[in-house]
Parts: C-alpha cells; structure tokens; sequence
C-alpha cells in the first residue's frame, strides 16, 4: 500500500477500519471469512492488527475482538461469527458510502443494482408497490428473496441482509420491504444474531 493511502487510514478507528476492509471485499452481499478480512485490514492500515514481537504477523484475535465489538454498538455496522463470516449492515453500508471511506467499488455498486432490478422484477414487489403486500404469498415471497426450503438459516440471513442492503440504494425498494415487514414478513427484518 502506498504511503498516500496509508495517511488516509490514519484517521479511522480500528472498528472503522474493518469496516472498510468488509465493504471492499464485497460484504454487502456476503458472507466474508475473519482470515479475508484480517488481510484486507493489514493491507489497509499495516502494523494496525499486527503482533508486537512479530510485526510482520496479522494478529487474527485483534481483528475478531474488533469485529465482536461492533456487534455491541447499538447501531453496528456489521452482524455475523467466526463460523458463519460477516457482512455490512444497512448502517455499515450507509456508512461507507456516506464517508467515502470504502473507496471506489464499482463491482459491488453494480452487483447491489443488478439486486435491485431483479428485485423490482418480481410479483412480491409489483403487489407491495401497489398496495397490495397482504396478497404476497409465501412462495413469492421466497421468490423475491431468491431462497427455498433447502436453504440454510445461515443462507436466508444473508439474502435478506444482501437486500436490505440493497435498499440503502432505492427508495422504492426500501418503501417494499418496509411495507413487507408491515404486512408480517416478519423474517426482513435485519435481526442481530
């Protein structure tokens, strides 16, 4: 990392830097590993999350403290485990857009708009949009998340946080899955476990 970008990291928190470190590696749609995002930090913001004795070592258990205090923020940034990987909360996401901080990620942009496009294609956001979420049935409802009866619980969570994130960006998708959770869906809502 050059010396530029190094200065620019001097200003951010530890927290902040994780923060960044799971935007960049596309943590608004996934799950993102502890070991990922611990490189991506050291590349960020080197000797932040390194062992004393051994500077050229990344400390893994620095980084995972840094992580599992964001959970205890009333308004964290993030939500996940060392089992299952980590990724951006809407606020996370809202965060690094609204700072700058995440840099330019183009992919991850156009992978949230291709999310919000094939969202508004969908019969349960054509029935909410027009008023008419209490006719949303189950099976369009899984549809509009992209997830089935096989999907693991781990596998739900991540869609509906994928698309809550997706929401940071549309309005209208916002307005949809506000009405949704209104309606008793009640499963959109971005749960802290």
């Amino acid at each position: 990392m050059n010396k530029s970008a190094n200065s620019k990291t001097q200003d951010y928190t530890n927290r902040d830097i994780i923060i960044i470190a799971v935007y960049q590696l596309g943590g608004a749609l996934r799950h993102i590993h502890l070991e990922d995002i611990a490189m991506k930090a050291a590349e960020l913001a080197p000797r932040r999350f390194c062992w004393k004795k051994y500077p050229d070592q990344i400390n893994l258990e620095s980084v995972r403290i840094t992580l599992k205090n964001e959970l205890g923020l009333p308004k964290r940034r993030v939500l996940g485990s060392i089992r299952d990987g980590w990724m951006l909360t809407p606020d996370g996401l809202s965060w690094c857009l609204a700072t700058g901080s995440g840099g330019d990620n183009q992919t991850l942009m156009d992978e949230l708009r291709r999310e919000i496009n094939r969202a508004k294609k969908t019969i349960t956001f054509g029935k909410s949009i027009s008023g008419r979420g209490g006719e949303v049935s189950a099976i369009e409802m899984e549809a509009f998340l992209r997830v089935n009866d096989y999907f693991t619980a781990r596998d739900r969570r991540e869609r509906i946080l994928a698309l809550a994130n997706a929401a940071v960006l549309d309005s209208q998708l916002r307005l949809v899955l506000s009405n949704l959770r209104e309606q008793g869906f009640n499963e959109l809502e971005v749960k802290n476990e």
